[in-house]
């Protein structure tokens, strides 16, 4: 009787040593504030006490700046700089706490327009990753081809297993709701995250949020606790994500 009790007891002790806590759930979620900011103007100063005074863990910015001023907006704010890439009029800028694994600057067809895309992968952990994109539509682009290219590269370009932050900057605001409209059965929008419908209740309004949209996705990897607009000019939307095991 004894030995088979101390059988149970080494085995228990070996399943704990050498793969319990795999079992048990792994990593937990991890949660960020995200802010995407489009259309920043001014010093460098200002535009990092913006990000600090938010607590951005990652921010997705576009400026008409030089990389100079990507710069030190990064050094005054302490987070780490991916880009800009500047293929269409304005920089597009990626900041964040995280490790970066890799990123790119690319000016993609959409229809006779452009779809200008700056794009970084981001480690959370050895299993998981976030990857942080910031769109522009090209002043003649439509929505409908904007969206066609930008899920064409999503398809192309973003692992399965990656959890992602999407902004979109448009020329105007009905082309900003139009792309918005596209994308809703693939992205959750940021902004509006925390209004959800439940059973019963009518569906949220959208908040106005001028040229800016703010999406995350697969909600099946990160999911959005709340999110609201801090400033309407320049648009700035600040959201809190939780990206699970």
């Amino acid at each position: 009787m004894r030995s088979r009790w101390w059988f149970g007891v080494v085995m228990c002790a070996a399943v704990l040593v050498n793969g319990c806590a795999v079992r048990l759930g792994g990593p937990g979620p991890q949660t960020y504030n995200a802010l995407a900011l489009v259309d920043a103007a001014g010093e460098p100063a200002a535009v990092a006490q913006s990000l600090k005074a938010a607590a951005a863990d990652v921010a997705l910015v576009s400026a008409p700046y030089d990389s100079a001023w990507f710069a030190q907006v990064a050094h005054q704010a302490q987070l780490t700089l991916s880009g800009p890439g500047r293929t269409g009029p304005s920089g597009l800028a990626l900041f964040s706490r995280l490790k970066v694994l890799g990123d790119t600057v690319v000016s993609l067809p959409a229809g006779p327009g452009r779809l200008h895309v700056m794009d970084a992968l981001y480690e959370i952990d050895k299993t998981r990753n976030l990857d942080l994109m910031l769109m522009q539509i090209g002043d003649s682009t439509s929505a409908r081809d904007a969206v066609r290219s930008l899920l064409d590269y999503y398809a192309i370009n973003v692992g399965g297993t990656s959890a992602v932050l999407l902004a979109l900057r448009a020329p105007s605001t009905a082309a900003a709701d139009s792309a918005a409209v596209l994308l809703r059965s693939a992205f959750g929008t940021v902004i509006d995250c925390q209004q959800e419908q439940k059973q019963g209740q009518p569906p949220p309004v959208p908040t106005p949020s001028g040229t800016l949209r703010f999406f995350y996705g697969p909600q099946a990897r990160i999911q959005c606790e709340r999110g609201r607009l801090l400033t309407a000019s320049p648009p700035t939307i600040l959201g809190r994500v939780v990206v699970g095991r």
